[in-house]
Formats: C-alpha cells, sequence, structure tokens
C-alpha cells in the first residue's frame, strides 16, 4: 500500500547505471587489454580519409570486426526509395569497436551481433536504420559467455527500426529516437537515461526491469497485437520532463502515463497501475479549464483520484477543524448556556475548555453520531448540516479507498 517516491527511485536508478557503466568500462579496457595481448589483435582505425577511392560510404565487407574504431564515418547509401533498396550487412559480428559520430544511411543490419560496442553521438541519415534479429549483449542472442558485454549508446540520435533485438541490459544515455519502432524487442534491465521518443512506438517488447529515468515523449505508442508486452514490479518509468508551459508537452506526458497505467494492469500489477494513473490524472490537471479543473481538483483534494487514501483523512481533518471554528463563531447550546466567541482586544483566544467543545461537536457532527449534549443554532445549523452531509461522503470515500488500496 506504499505510494512509489519517485525521485528517490530514479535517483537510485542513476546511481545504478552508473555503477554499471563503471563496471562495464573497467571489464572493457582490461578485456581488450587480454584480447590484443593474447590474439594477437590490434585496434583499427577506419576514418573518412581511410575509405577506398574517396567515397562516401563505408563498405561492411566482412563478417566479423573487432577493436575496429569508426570515426566520423556513414554507412548505408545515399538514396533509396523504400526497405528494399537498402544496402544490407548480413550475419556480421561487431566485436568491440567505436562508432563515433557516424552516420547510418538507408542500411539494415540482419543477424548481426553488437558485442561491447559503443555508439557515440551517431545519428541517421535518409529513411532509417534497420536493426533486425540482431544481438547488442552477446555474439548469439541469448547465449552468453564471460566474452560477451552490452553496448552502449550515448547521445545518438536515430530514426530506426528494431525487430527481435535484444537490447537487454544496456545504458542508453541522452539518446533520441524519432519515427521509430522496436517489434518484439528484449529490453530486460535496460536503463534509458535522458532520453527522448519523438513518434515512436513499442509492439510485444519484454520490459521487465526497464527502467526510463527523466524521459520525453512526443507520439509514443505501445500497440500490442499477437504478443503482449511484458513489465514486472522491477520497470519503472520515472517523472516524465516536459514544458508546463507547453500544452501539446503536457498532453502527451498525461497520455503516456495512462499507457503505462494499462499496461501494469494488462499485466496484473493494479498497485503500479494506479500509481501512473495518479501521474496522469496530475499531469493532466495542468491543461484543465473550468467545470473540469475543478471535477479534478475536488477529485484530488478528497482522494487522490482514488490512489490516496491519506488525502481523505486530511480533507476530513481539515473540514472538522473548519466547521469547529464556524461553530465557535455563529454558537452552539450547551445545557441552554449560549456558547459564542467574539475576539477582542480583551480576550483574544477563547478558553480551552469551550474551544474543546466546539471541536468535540464538530467531530460527533461530522462522523454523524450526534450525542445531542450540544445543538446548533443560528447560523450553526446550516453549517452542521453541510458538515453532515460532507461527513457521510467523505467517510465512505476515504473507507472505499483505503479498501481498493488494501486489496491491491
Amino acid at each position: 500500500m506504499r505510494n512509489v517516491d519517485f525521485k528517490k527511485h530514479s535517483a537510485s536508478v542513476r546511481e545504478v547505471a552508473g555503477k554499471r557503466t563503471e563496471d562495464n568500462e573497467v571489464f572493457y579496457k582490461e578485456h581488450l587489454k587480454q584480447l590484443v595481448n593474447d590474439g594477437n589483435i590490434s585496434e583499427i582505425e577506419i576514418t573518412p580519409d581511410s575509405l577506398p577511392g574517396g567515397g562516401e560510404f563505408y563498405e561492411l565487407a566482412e563478417k566479423e570486426y573487432k577493436l575496429a574504431r569508426f570515426s566520423e564515418v556513414n554507412f548505408g547509401k545515399a538514396d533509396a526509395a523504400s526497405e528494399d533498396d537498402f544496402v544490407k550487412v548480413l550475419d556480421t559480428c561487431f566485436y568491440y569497436c567505436d562508432f563515433t559520430m557516424c552516420g547510418f544511411n538507408n542500411i539494415a543490419f540482419i543477424n548481426c551481433a553488437f558485442v561491447g560496442c559503443k555508439f557515440i553521438e551517431c545519428y541517421t541519415l535518409g529513411l532509417y536504420v534497420i536493426f533486425d534479429n540482431c544481438s547488442f549483449t552477446s555474439r548469439i542472442s541469448g547465449k552468453k559467455s564471460i566474452d560477451d558485454m552490452p553496448s552502449a549508446f550515448k547521445s545518438c540520435e536515430f530514426s530506426a527500426r528494431f525487430s527481435d533485438c535484444d537490447i537487454s541490459q544496456m545504458v542508453l544515455d541522452k539518446c533520441h529516437y524519432y519515427f521509430s519502432h522496436f517489434d518484439n524487442v528484449d529490453l530486460c534491465g535496460t536503463i534509458f537515461l535522458d532520453c527522448s521518443f519523438d513518434t515512436t512506438k513499442l509492439t510485444g517488447c519484454d520490459m521487465r526491469g526497464t527502467k526510463l529515468i527523466n524521459p520525453r515523449f512526443i507520439e509514443f505508442y505501445i500497440e500490442d497485437s499477437g504478443k503482449k508486452s511484458r513489465v514486472d514490479r522491477k520497470t519503472f518509468l520515472g517523472f516524465i520532463n516536459y514544458n508546463r508551459k507547453e500544452e501539446r508537452e503536457i498532453k502527451y506526458a498525461a497520455e503516456v502515463y495512462v499507457i503505462f497505467s494499462e499496461l501494469f494492469e494488462n499485466n496484473k500489477l493494479l498497485d503500479m497501475q494506479g500509481e501512473y494513473f495518479y501521474l496522469n490524472k496530475t499531469t493532466e490537471l495542468h491543461i484543465l479549464r473550468g467545470f473540469d479543473r475543478f471535477k479534478s481538483i475536488l477529485g484530488l483534494i478528497t482522494c487522490g483520484y482514488g490512489e490516496r487514501p491519506s488525502f481523505s483523512l486530511i480533507t476530513s481533518l481539515f473540514l472538522i477543524l473548519i466547521c469547529g471554528t464556524l461553530y465557535m463563531l455563529f454558537g452552539v447550546n450547551y445545557n441552554n448556556e449560549i456558547l459564542v466567541f467574539h475576539p477582542s482586544a480583551k480576550e483574544l483566544a477563547p478558553p480551552l475548555g469551550k474551544l474543546v467543545l466546539w471541536y468535540h461537536f464538530s467531530l460527533v457532527t461530522f462522523s454523524t453520531v450526534g450525542y445531542g449534549n450540544v445543538t446548533p443554532i443560528g447560523g450553526s445549523l446550516l453549517v452542521s448540516a453541510v458538515e453532515m452531509v460532507s461527513g457521510v461522503i467523505m467517510v465512505g470515500i476515504w473507507v472505499s479507498t483505503l479498501v481498493r488500496k488494501m486489496v491491491r
């Protein structure tokens, strides 16, 4: 029944991502030394100046690349009318390769493996880049050894389609995906840090343990057909980064919270579904106007949209205090004695005994117990009527919200 502390959880995920990156970097350097020493393999530097014939695109003709450093190199071809015209790279293993500021233009990687590779400030040219049945963690999808290591993406801008790929346990830092599609992708344990998704769709992905920290979304969809996207209690979407002055961004953020709420509901994780439903409603509140805004605020303060039983209790206590103060000002009848208080220079505060009596009457009126030892008079009659109705409603709301959370 405990609410998720999104700020604390996000900070914890950032620490995990930093530790994972640091550990991978240590393993990366140590493993490279071992490869160079034991395998007599030397690093290869590939730049635009090293392209044969001064061409614009580098041809990936080998079946295996080890310790290759691609810097400011373009892959693919200049023009393509459709995917059929793409340059196809088949059954190729990229082993501890670096791609720095490289362009991917009308190219498809099919049945390829990227082991311990780094994609830094890479981008897409032309239509998009395709990764079909590719692994970014091991040489053989689903089979890992001590030589295997997750790849990493940092500050990349991709228009891409990932189909049947393994991107598990990776850290993707400050990447921007636009007009992209993740179809049947293994995202288990993957961490997205400060990434943005523009017109991006996910279909049938395994997102157990996936973390998205400080993401931005514009037209993001999860559309499942035959295979349902999977999440678990370790799956986490942090607070979405959006401009509060841009109504469009607020709308998209609210929609993504709904998407994840429905996703957790479909996976029978109703407590997490409630958390993202609450975030959807509080985000949506920023763009509501008129009576719709009033209704939303009322739903927030009375029960936190059905997700915060403590809000009902706090609102009830607030009503009791307000009504008790009004009884003090309008007066009540106690044993044929009129008890009323009007502040003056001589008496700024009422006696404690009478103060307890006024708030005691407010409490029993709110709870509809009504002992009968105190009766309202004058303006207190209207206040007591409103308080009784409010009490019946608020007690019902509090009990139903509390039971709902406990059952979950």
